[in-house]
């Protein structure tokens, strides 16, 4: 005669343990895609800048001011100073001229994946950037985005406009783009140079965050 087995009660701890540590690694999974979704959502899926108008102030006001040292040189018989006049005049008039549509023209967009200007052949991946750098550099503003030593760079063409929006794609000293504008503007409101760096890194952080959560659901 025999008699049934008696289940093994390590057996049944090991099921236990197995399962526990399979719904607490599919929790952390879901806690892991949840956090990746919050960092690519704090930005806007798309987000698109102008220059600012500074130059419409500033080109008739400078005109003025060159008109004004033209007059002074033609009343005291000055040759240098009327040279410079006319010289200052016709430039300023000129600035006038080309900035006379800005900040209507989209010439930068920013997505949760990538960076796109007007004057550059190719987007850029925004995982690619290792260093930020904004500043106001008086007429124009400055932003330098440094990148990986084998980061692909697209090519660039030049803007003849005076304190135009300008990128260029350099590989020296590091790989990197330069963007020149007149300010920067997003959604008809001037950005800060503050303003302007802390939204590049948080459309930084989305795309790296993107990264990861591609790489998660790729493995299933």
């Amino acid at each position: 005669m025999t008699t049934p087995q008696q289940p093994d009660p390590l057996d049944r701890l090991s099921e236990s343990l197995s399962a526990d540590y399979s719904e607490s690694r599919e929790a952390q999974h879901e806690r892991v895609i949840s956090e990746l979704r919050q960092v690519i959502e704090r930005v806007p899926e798309q987000s698109e800048f102008t220059n600012t108008r500074r130059y419409m102030v500033f080109g008739p006001l400078l005109t003025l001011v060159s008109l004004g040292v033209l007059w002074w040189g033609i009343h005291g018989e000055r040759t240098g100073l009327i040279v410079c006049g006319v010289f200052l005049s016709l430039l300023f008039a000129v600035v006038t001229w080309q900035h006379r549509n800005a900040g209507k023209h989209v010439f930068m967009r920013l997505t949760r994946r990538q960076l796109f200007v007007d004057s550059l052949s190719a987007p850029v991946n925004l995982v690619d950037i290792v260093d930020i750098y904004v500043k106001d550099e008086g007429m124009v503003t400055l932003q330098k985005l440094t990148l990986t030593p084998d980061a692909v760079l697209p090519t660039h063409r030049p803007v003849r406009v005076f304190f135009g929006n300008q990128a260029m794609a350099l590989k020296k000293p590091e790989p990197h783009i330069r963007i020149l504008s007149a300010g920067l503007m997003c959604g008809g409101k001037k950005l800060s140079c503050d303003d302007i760096a802390a939204l590049l890194d948080a459309y930084w952080q989305s795309a790296c965050a993107q990264q990861q959560l591609d790489a998660l659901q790729n493995r299933g």
